[in-house]
């Protein structure tokens, strides 16, 4: 993917930054901030330094020894595995360089061969991503297009892809993350000169 030209103006808060870097996040919930950390050298910057000093406490931690036994058989198990094939579709995935590598895996056909449904002026692809309590999915909408005013449930963790769209609280570009929570009500409107496209992750 090439570089991102603008830098994002909206990023996730040091707490959930912290949890990413520690690995202590559902998948699904990690994928927004991963495509945002593409976008962002701000947030890549930080999560770097969370790195190395999560580096430096293991350090100072006693070691805990491990049998030959259980290495022996650990090793076993990996060279039992073996290397993944690679995908088919790897080819098509490369070509459609719209998409942040941390999504590929997820769309292996590009967006074309998705399957979309409409919702007045959204379109809304869900991808499987076998997280059964989260909806991980791609929301589209045209230049200029507005979506019906609406609100969750749950939880909604969104990072903007291509193009931009505005709300009552603000306006978003590619990378720009956002953590909505089930008291915020807003209705999207895609910027008049170009698509918008997002990845959506809601938890109820």
């Amino acid at each position: 993917m090439n570089a991102p030209v603008n830098t994002p103006q909206f990023h996730p808060d040091q707490f959930l930054l912290n949890d990413y870097v520690a690995g202590s996040l559902p998948g699904a919930v990690a994928l927004p901030l991963a495509v945002h950390l593409e976008h962002c050298p701000q947030c890549r910057g930080e999560s770097h330094q969370l790195e190395d000093l999560g580096a430096c406490i293991f350090e100072e931690l006693d070691p805990v020894p491990v049998s030959h036994e259980a290495f022996e058989r650990r090793m076993r198990r990996i060279e039992s595995e073996g290397a993944p094939a690679p995908s088919p579709s790897q080819g098509a995935v490369a070509a459609d360089s719209g998409l942040p590598r941390a999504m590929r895996s997820l769309v292996p056909e590009g967006l074309d061969a998705l399957e979309w449904r409409r919702i007045g002026s959204l379109r809304s692809s869900r991808l499987a991503f076998g997280d059964s309590r989260r909806e991980v999915a791609l929301q589209h909408i045209s230049a200029g297009g507005k979506v019906l005013e609406h609100g969750h449930r749950g939880s909604e963790f969104t990072v903007v892809i291509q193009g931009s769209f505005s709300d009552q609280e603000g306006c978003y570009r590619a990378g720009d993350f956002l953590l909505r929570g089930p008291d915020v009500v807003h209705r999207p409107v895609a910027a008049q000169d170009s698509d918008c496209l997002w990845l959506a992750v809601l938890d109820a």
